[in-house]
């Protein structure tokens, strides 16, 4: 029986669209704001995907120019998610938040230490026609703990919503497999720290691979203590 043709593409680390300003750093894997290049559209609904730094104490602005489902998640440190008006969340590393953006709405991240520098992860979903769960102004808070190794973390925001979050630490030479759960099997694979072999293709710290037609993805991880972020994502 001849298998389904798997669709294939890379978003090298080096490759990544670039931003700075005072005390704030900005890394692009896909086009966003003054950021455009060929073949970096967005991945179904995963329209956006920054890796972000904040110097000790600074904050950055988030703005959205539709509604849209915007994943927060720590890497390096914590940080404080804010709207005026109401407290802000605070959200460790360990967690990830999930966010209801509306247009009208400005939101500020801040970096709460005095002395050390931060890092995270700012994904946007296009899914709004999709959620269903009655949402909270203030977002969802999910946890997963990465102590618990060699296994992929299910990391779940919304019900309904079209992009669902997987995250695993490996030991080195450990091989996994990740199983799509959307009609399409299209899956955007990140790694965080180390190295991974998916689909026979390498991925080094910070670059990315989508994935089309894919319902079942093998990796295995090059190094130890290497972080996997996989996005399963809607159409």
């Amino acid at each position: 029986m001849m298998l389904p043709t798997t669709d294939a593409q890379i978003y090298l680390e080096s490759l990544r669209g670039r931003f700075q300003a005072n005390g704030f750093q900005s890394f692009r894997t896909f086009n966003f704001e003054e950021y455009r290049a060929v073949a970096r559209e967005a991945f179904g609904t995963l329209e956006v995907l920054n890796d972000e730094m904040l110097m000790p104490e600074c904050s950055h602005e988030l703005k959205v120019e539709r509604f849209c489902q915007v994943i927060l998640l720590p890497i390096v440190g914590a940080i404080e998610v804010g709207e005026k008006g109401r407290e802000p969340t605070f959200v460790n590393s360990g967690e990830a938040l999930f966010l209801p953006a509306a247009e009208d709405k400005h939101y500020t991240i801040t970096n709460p230490y005095p002395d050390e520098a931060i890092n995270y992860l700012q994904a946007r979903i296009n899914d709004g026609q999709f959620l269903s769960t009655p949402m909270s102004l203030s977002g969802i808070t999910a946890q997963f703990d990465l102590r618990e190794t060699n296994v992929l973390h299910s990391v779940r925001g919304y019900n309904g919503s079209s992009a669902h979050l997987f995250i695993g630490q490996y030991d080195g030479r450990v091989e996994g497999v990740f199983t799509s759960g959307n009609p399409r099997h299209n899956a955007f694979i990140f790694v965080i720290e180390g190295a991974f072999e998916v689909q026979n293709r390498l991925l080094e710290r910070r670059d990315g691979l989508a994935l089309g037609n894919a319902e079942e993805i093998e990796f295995e991880a090059l190094s130890n203590g290497a972080i996997i972020l996989v996005i399963d994502v809607g159409v």
